[in-house]
């Protein structure tokens, strides 16, 4: 879908230069994909470093000039150097790509005017083409911010495609057997769908079958040596906005919600703040998409969050809190020892419960969850305990309040399910009053009681979503 939009966005029969917009957190292949477009049109691709504008200019004249067979060209200001972009495109349409244009930005603040001159009114009047000019950028929040509010290239740019990791079924396709979903799924509570995770920062190295998972996970990712092992705060350190003097509160939000607080009440008490005084820092991470921010569908103003990545949740669950366990034994006698279990209980879960409303949203068919519903998690109150329900789908309408509740689900990863379950789905039903009165139950799991199963084939309002019909099923 993502080269789709960018192919449509390249191929424009516009006789004018156009402007696009690509971003996302690293490592999830948008590089790969505007290089391969470059390429296959003939292009010009050009990868910003973080050095000063000066330096910067020398090593775009120069890239320009071998690209043109010229030569090294002199540019001597942005301005100079869009004009020499944009003629790229005067035969016709040819993506040109700036990369890691955060990088420019920090060197030269008044860049993206820049650019909005060179595709404004004023421009318009003089010689045209057919350029594609595309600033790709993995700080979410500072790419975010070239076209909000009263930003100067606000209305400027045609295209702003916001890239995100592959889902789980994707993921499980780079396996070494893309049939193996006891592998699959395991391995996505680790790593998620992020390629870089998958390829280059392991070794090319992933898991030949469920049982070689603990072997992978203490040699790729626990080991001293392991390149994931700084991950996480390598990725805040390099946007930033989450850099600096506020980071440290930014990882203490990341560390409360992978232990279990949800709630921007119980945030603020796990780390000692109130809630107003956390709100701004907790909006930031989720614009610069470490954090989802998950509405209730059935509630007003009861919003919960989570990691917007896999490997987030396990570094803040499982490899954060065991710093110095990890540093003075044997990784793999500590993993078996303590961190598996932590992984069972405090990864696995959470990522497999946003699997289910994954497929809830995207893969369900229309005749299984109306696609125009409303779906997130929830609870419920049952003899006057809370109690949480993972997958929610309500009728869309304007007041949560009021809407009709169509489906509701539980999922369990690493446990079989059972009638105990399904008991626990009916009595939530029950609670819900008659808003859920004809809900359907929707039962996720990596195991299956037999019992469960056969009770469930004689019922039309319960739904088992086993492995096979999570990975390949509707």
């Amino acid at each position: 879908m993502d080269r789709d939009v960018i192919s449509d966005f390249i191929d424009s029969t516009a006789a004018r230069p156009l402007l696009g917009l690509v971003y996302g957190r690293r490592r999830i292949g948008k590089s790969t994909l505007l290089a391969s477009e470059v390429d296959k049109r003939k292009g010009f691709y050009f990868e910003a470093t973080r050095v000063a504008s000066r330096v910067q200019l020398d090593r775009l004249g120069a890239e320009l000039g071998e690209h043109l067979g010229v030569g090294r060209i002199a540019l001597d200001s942005w301005d100079e150097a869009l004009r020499s972009l944009l003629a790229l495109g005067a035969k016709g349409p040819v993506p040109v790509v700036i990369d890691e244009f955060g990088h420019v930005l920090e060197a030269d603040g008044s860049i993206d005017s820049t650019i909005a001159a060179a595709f404004g009114p004023g421009a318009r009047r003089g010689p045209s083409g057919q350029a594609r000019l595309v600033l790709c950028g993995s700080a979410i929040s500072v790419m975010r911010a070239l076209t909000a509010g009263e930003a100067p290239l606000r209305g400027r740019a045609g295209m702003e495609l916001i890239m995100h990791a592959d889902d789980y079924r994707a993921a499980a396709a780079r396996l070494n057997d893309p049939t193996d979903l006891h592998t699959a799924v395991q391995l996505y509570a680790v790593i998620g769908g992020v390629v870089g995770y998958a390829t280059d920062m392991v070794n090319f190295d992933l898991p030949d079958g469920a049982g070689d998972v603990d072997r992978w996970i203490v040699q790729r990712i626990l080991s001293p040596g392991a390149t994931m092992r700084n991950e996480a705060t390598t990725l805040l350190a390099e946007d930033p906005v989450m850099a600096g003097a506020g980071s440290l509160v930014h990882h203490s939000i990341l560390a409360a919600i992978a232990n279990g607080a949800v709630t921007a009440g119980s945030i603020a008490n796990k780390i000692g703040r109130t809630v107003s005084n956390l709100a701004p820092a907790l909006n930031r991470l989720v614009d610069a998409g470490f954090v989802m921010r998950l509405e209730d569908p059935i509630r007003d103003q009861r919003p919960r969050y989570s990691l917007d990545d896999s490997f987030l949740q396990f570094h803040y669950a499982v490899l954060d809190p065991h710093g110095p366990l990890l540093r003075d034994r044997a990784p793999g006698t500590v993993w078996t020892n303590r961190l598996r279990a932590s992984f069972d209980s405090q990864v696995r879960g959470p990522v497999f419960e946003a699997q289910a409303r994954t497929w809830a949203r995207r893969f369900a068919a229309a005749s299984t969850i109306d696609p125009t519903s409303r779906i997130g998690p929830s609870s419920v109150t049952i003899d006057g305990v809370d109690h949480e329900l993972d997958v929610v789908a309500a009728a869309d309408g304007p007041a949560p309040a009021k809407r009709t509740i169509t489906a509701i689900g539980e999922a369990k990863a690493g446990e079989t399910l059972g009638i105990g379950h399904l008991n626990r789905l009916e009595r939530a039903r029950t609670a819900m009053g008659q808003r859920a009165v004809g809900a359907r139950l929707f039962l996720f799991g990596t195991k299956v009681d037999p019992a469960l199963a056969a009770a469930a084939s004689k019922r039309s309002d319960v739904e088992i979503v086993d492995l096979d019909r999570l990975y390949h099923g509707e």
